[in-house]
């Protein structure tokens, strides 16, 4: 038996495209489809239908998260230490010191999300600090930004890792300069030294923190998402979810660069391609990486970091290696999507690009997720190759301001080559926007604190409009994964995936878009979530 029509009225309907608003508009339901769009005089709202009173609010298409790290953020949400609202390192001890008594005796000690910019100390946690309220649990913390870990004496033991051990290619084990003794911080790849001997998740933990993302996902207006590093366990969590029934948001998975290479020619010798599944689960594009983050100060830099001189940043492969695979997923009709942030990754990033463009042209919507620090040559560039920005707004917000973390990385020139977004706009680029859940716990998901992030970002000439922060956040992140021909704006045919903002964006101060919550999400035409 067919669904009765529901009719959206009242409410301002930003249609993600990037047109202005219509106030009072209608938005009109049949099945799992948008069947029109308009204002009072334009649309008639059907005899029969739900009516759901919009007025006040808001109603824009079903939000797209572009770059998530879905499940993890699920299962941290449930399983792990929440370090995001400390302060100071002795803030970040004092909540090891309370959780360690609690866990069992084969299990680790795990925490996430400090910002040690914002700490009196600014310096991350070192085994002789965790040693001293944790000297028997191992131990292993994260900041926000990922690529770097903090852990104890007993985390090291377990993994063999001593002042003998040599830095693996990608990555390092920071020493003391004086003893020669590693300080249980660890970037980047020699993080796979802990990961090898860390208790591994079960599928049943993943599928747990599966289902809790979704619950996020949807009370954030959320309905379509980017799951950016998926290995072998999150496909299968996916499949096991879409079979049960509970994955209630779409999502386009992408594989790791852990086993990218294994799965490049195993796709490339099925013929399966970028895009091959259905409305709810599709594959996604090849992520690969080549450099780090600037809270580790392992993004590539052309310069010399301002806070360290000492280091540009640490490549995680070759460029000569990441011209190979990009080259190789390319040739097998595979979209590419590297994780670069600075300008030397970028760099080299575009290299691969244009290389692999050249030997064989077509709409191959490559990827550069983060994007952070770039030149205006690169900008130029990206626009040249047709390369699809994948950006996180909240970083801009968080970290773009004075003395933020950006500025003490690179000092306060570069730090206006921060998210650029402007002068992508302006240039024609596609902007996708995500929220990098599971590596920010201060920002769960939200979109709405993005796209305030994005219409206010801290340097003027690169902030946007509300309507073009909307759109990269819907239509052009569909575009970002090819779909944008059914899903990422209010039009007729495409899938009724909406969200209603409690406030209406329109009369509201754009410094509290962020604090705007959701009122209802719908996808295919159901309603999924409502206060």
């Amino acid at each position: 038996m067919s669904r009765k029509p529901i009719a959206f009225v009242g409410g301002s309907v930003f249609d993600g495209t990037g047109s202005p608003a219509i106030p009072n508009g209608v938005v009109v339901i049949y099945g799992s489809r948008i069947a029109a769009v308009g204002t009072p005089d334009e649309v008639i709202v059907p005899e029969g239908a739900e009516v759901i009173d919009a007025w006040g609010k808001t109603v824009i298409p079903g939000l797209i998260d572009s770059h998530t790290h879905f499940i993890l953020m699920g299962v941290r949400t449930l399983t792990t230490l929440d370090l995001s609202k400390t302060k100071s390192l002795a803030q970040v001890l004092e909540q090891v010191k309370d959780r360690a008594p609690s866990i069992p005796e084969d299990a680790w000690l795990e925490g996430h999300g400090w910002d040690e910019s914002g700490w009196p100390e600014r310096r991350y946690p070192t085994k002789w600090d965790l040693d001293q309220v944790a000297p028997d649990t191992p131990v292993i913390l994260s900041p926000y930004y990922g690529h770097l870990l903090s852990v104890n004496s007993v985390a090291l033991e377990l993994a063999n890792v001593s002042k003998d051990t040599p830095n693996p290619p990608g990555g390092e084990v920071v020493k003391d300069p004086e003893t020669g003794e590693p300080t249980g911080i660890l970037r980047d790849e020699a993080m796979g030294l802990i990961s090898s001997v860390k208790p591994q998740m079960s599928l049943k933990v993943s599928l747990q923190g599966l289902r809790k993302a979704c619950e996020i996902a949807l009370s954030w207006g959320v309905t379509s998402i980017h799951e950016v590093d998926a290995d072998a366990l999150q496909f299968r969590t996916y499949q096991a979810a879409r079979k049960e029934g509970s994955l209630r948001v779409r999502a386009y998975v992408m594989p790791t660069a852990r086993f990218t290479e294994e799965l490049i020619d195993g796709l490339g010798a099925s013929g399966i391609k970028t895009g091959f599944g259905d409305e709810w689960l599709r594959i996604g594009s090849a992520k690969i990486f080549i450099d780090g983050s600037m809270g580790a100060r392992t993004a590539v830099l052309s310069k010399p970091y301002d806070d360290d001189p000492s280091t540009k940043g640490i490549f995680t492969i070759s460029p000569d290696e990441l011209m190979k695979r990009v080259a190789k997923a390319h040739g097998y009709g595979l979209q590419v999507a590297i994780h670069a942030i600075g300008d030397g990754g970028i760099e080299e990033a575009l290299n691969a690009f244009e290389a692999a463009a050249e030997a064989a042209p077509r709409d191959h919507r490559h990827r550069i997720e983060h994007c952070e620090i770039l030149t205006e040559d690169q900008i130029l560039r990206i626009k040249r190759l047709g390369v699809v920005p994948s950006m996180q707004p909240n970083f801009a917000g968080e970290w773009g301001g004075p003395d933020g973390m950006y500025e003490q990385r690179l000092g306060p020139e570069r730090l206006k080559l921060n998210n650029q977004y402007r002068r992508f706009l302006d240039e024609g680029i596609t902007v996708a926007f995500g929220s990098d859940c599971g590596y920010c716990p201060p920002w769960p998901m939200n979109p709405l604190y993005g796209i305030g992030a994005a219409v206010n970002h801290p340097i003027e000439a690169s902030s946007i409009t509300l309507e073009e922060a909307i759109r990269c956040y819907t239509l052009d992140a569909a575009y970002a994964s090819f779909e944008e021909g059914m899903k990422g704006s209010l039009e007729p045919g495409k899938l009724a995936d909406v969200a209603v903002l409690s406030e209406d964006l329109f009369s509201i101060d754009p410094d509290a878009i962020k604090d705007v919550t959701v009122d209802l999400t719908m996808i295919g035409g159901k309603i999924e979530y409502r206060i």
